[in-house]
């Protein structure tokens, strides 16, 4: 019964986190974009992504952690726990580094005002972002991947009959 309960939340973990590897590869892409914006637009153009970022990149992270607790804590036994396990190290992680990481380098380049510095160099801090952002998009990714096997292991054990007692 607990397994049938858990897999509606295995189904929105998985939706969710698919959802965040979207997102993520989204942060991505208007990161690169930001060498191509005129410098007069860069930050017109940065914070329109910062408040659509901060509308579902926090939300999608923050329900996405929930589901994953709740799955741990109320159906340990319907679901892998190891596999949901990794899944709540790696959410953590990104959440860290994006924090203390990610979010401090685009931070920088925001305050800066453009991705260039006056001397046609591009800021270092850019350069940090971009070159490391392959290890968000994985670890993103890789939760993502880790909830939707999670979630079909569920409901092949919930299809699999019941065995016969005789």
């Amino acid at each position: 019964m607990r397994q049938r309960a858990a897999l509606p939340l295995l189904v929105v973990l998985s939706a969710l986190t698919a959802f965040g590897a979207g997102l993520s590869f989204m942060t991505h892409m208007h990161h690169r974009a930001l060498w191509y914006v005129d410098q007069s637009r860069m930050a017109a153009f940065d914070a329109a992504y910062e408040s659509l970022s901060d509308a579902t990149v926090v939300p999608t992270s923050v329900l996405g952690i929930a589901c994953t607790v709740t799955l741990l804590a109320l159906y340990r036994r319907a679901v892998t726990v190891w596999l949901l396990g990794l899944t709540l190290v790696l959410q953590l992680a990104v959440v860290v580094t994006r924090i203390g990481t990610w979010g401090t380098w685009a931070q920088d380049v925001r305050d800066a005002g453009s991705v260039v510095l006056a001397d046609g160099a591009p800021h270092p801090s850019y350069l940090l972002y971009m070159e490391t952002n392959w290890m968000r998009i994985t670890l993103v990714a890789g939760y993502a991947v880790l909830a939707l096997v999670t979630a079909t292991t569920a409901v092949t054990r919930a299809a699999r009959p019941a065995a016969v007692v005789a």
